[in-house]
């Protein structure tokens, strides 16, 4: 470790911090980033969506998923105990790198076969004893029958595992309160001058309801607030979660109940006898860089250690390599509080890496972190409403896509985003048009510096938030994927990192998953 002199010391500490102030105030305090929070009486009330019609066309073609038809009764829906799965064409051994098919067949409670599909099923091979874990892809015959395709990975101990997650007839549920019943989940505004404060409800829409409207032009977003009895609209200055209401109807309760919902479905399969493929040399020697495209498994974990089929991805187990990797660069992280985690990793694994007291709410942020000694930073920020998360300032909330267009050409620019945990309870067109805005940031961004890498995290599975769902989940994150599609930019698949471990899902995965997704990100800027 390096160890330069006392003078030397204070001069990079006192460049150093000026570089920090330069990179996080510098016109922080123009009009246009501090906009006063105005009642918006002149812009519209409901913005047309972004995208060209014909985009949102096909975005929309992306997502289609068969419903059950109307008003089902629950005892003609899925039930995780009566469906079965099997083999299709079993055999005593298979080869590392074969393919296995297994036939779902979906039944209703009372054990009949169901007619139509529309059910959601995770499924995966996996084996506790060598920490093993992949994906399997599901393909929807629309007759109650479902086939799941795996290719094996690993030899020795495998099993199947296929767990039914929602039935249809919910997932027609929740499409219909998707779309229907944003008012599900509410937040909270404060309000405060002279000394009088106010306590209110806000949303994106409150309909019939008496307002204060804040429309963002650059981003064509409304968010509304009841209007405080005594305060101006100008006096909002603070934002946080607030309600989550019980919007199921009696019929619809049952279909929610947990005996129902993320179930394994029972089998008297065994282990599978998987034996090595002889004289072929296992991974790939692809570099991690921009622009390739994730395969279905795009990984598998072994000894919990993600090998990932999409390039060449390396192991940062000493925090060295990890602060070597991230020497020179500015990385500035964006999203939910799963990207958080990220940021919060990184400053328990290199000791170098310091956080900076800016005195805000971590929950929140911005929060950053330097490393004097090899001369880099890490910001995370919240992105803007809706977000459910304690009590802050409204102005320490920004769009992503402001904060991408404040950004100049810096060498070692690093992008990291995530965007998706808290627009799942909203109709899909309120998540187009904040992705739509994004992506044409990132596309600005790149213009003026090509060189800046641009990651962008996929969608956790896990999601057990009171209105959340792993099938609204993904939805916006098949959305995401079709919109960045077409730039050179970098997509995570953490979606099966986190959906085919070993430890349980959760919308906060264990550190053992977070220490592969940040690995897989260091391979993607140091893929060298």
């Amino acid at each position: 470790m390096r160890k330069p002199g006392v003078f030397l010391c204070a001069l990079v500490i006192i460049f150093f911090m000026g570089f920090i102030y330069n990179i996080l105030f510098r016109n922080y305090s123009s009009a246009d980033s501090h906009p006063a929070p105005l009642m918006a009486t002149s812009t519209p009330t409901n913005p047309v969506t972004s995208p060209q019609s014909e985009e949102l066309s096909n975005l929309l073609k992306v997502i289609e998923w068969p419903l059950a038809p109307p008003n089902v009764s629950l005892e003609f829906s899925t039930h995780p105990t009566t469906s079965q799965y099997f083999i299709i064409n079993p055999r005593a051994t298979y080869v590392i790198g074969e393919s296995l098919e297994v036939l779902i067949i979906a039944k209703d409670h009372k054990g009949r076969t169901k007619n139509y599909g529309g059910d959601f099923f995770h499924v995966k091979l996996h084996s506790l004893s060598l920490k093993a874990g992949v994906s399997g892809s599901v393909t929807d015959h629309n007759n109650g029958s479902y086939t799941a395709r795996f290719i094996l990975q690993w030899s020795g101990e495998t099993k199947i595992s296929v767990r039914l997650m929602h039935s249809s007839e919910l997932i027609a549920i929740l499409h219909q309160q998707r779309d229907s019943r944003p008012d599900k989940v509410l937040f909270k505004g404060y309000f405060e001058k002279n000394g009088t404060r106010e306590e209110v409800t806000c949303n994106f829409d409150l309909p019939g309801q008496d307002v204060c409207e804040y429309y963002d032009r650059q981003n064509q977003e409304k968010w509304v607030c009841q209007r405080p009895k005594k305060l101006p609209c100008d006096s909002y200055r603070e934002h946080s979660g607030g309600e989550n209401r019980n919007i199921q109807s009696e019929e619809e309760k049952p279909f929610f109940s947990g005996s129902l919902i993320d179930q394994e479905i029972p089998s008297n399969l065994g282990s599978l006898n998987v034996l090595p493929q002889k004289n072929v040399t296992s991974g790939t020697n692809v570099p991690c860089i921009a622009g390739l495209k994730n395969p279905n498994p795009s990984g598998f974990y072994y000894q919990d250690v993600w090998k990932s089929l999409v390039c060449s991805n390396k192991q940062f187990d000493n925090h060295t390599l990890a602060a070597k990797c991230l020497a020179g660069k500015i990385v500035h992280m964006f999203g939910d509080s799963t990207m958080r985690q990220w940021w919060e990793y990184l400053v328990a694994f290199i000791p170098t890496l310091k956080k900076i007291d800016l005195h805000t709410v971590h929950n929140t942020g911005p929060i950053l972190a330097t490393d004097a000694e090899f001369n880099y930073l890490i910001q995370w920020r919240a992105h803007q409403k809706p977000v459910r998360m304690e009590r802050t300032g409204i102005h320490e909330l920004r769009y992503i896509a402001s904060e991408l267009d404040r950004l100049g050409n810096l060498k070692g620019m690093i992008i990291v985003i995530t965007c998706w945990s808290h627009f799942v309870t909203y109709p899909v067109g309120v998540y187009i048009n904040r992705l739509h805005h994004i992506r044409e940031a990132v596309v600005r961004l790149l213009e003026r510096s090509p060189e800046t890498k641009i990651i962008i995290k996929s969608a956790n599975t896990g999601y057990g938030f009171f209105h959340g769902s792993d099938w609204l989940s993904l939805q916006l994150d098949t959305l995401m994927r079709a919109m960045f599609s077409k730039l050179p930019v970098t997509v995570l698949d953490v979606w099966q990192m986190t959906s085919c471990h070993r430890e349980p899902e959760n919308i906060h995965p264990k550190k053992v998953i977070i220490k592969n997704e940040i690995d897989l990100m260091l391979s993607f800027i140091c893929p060298h």
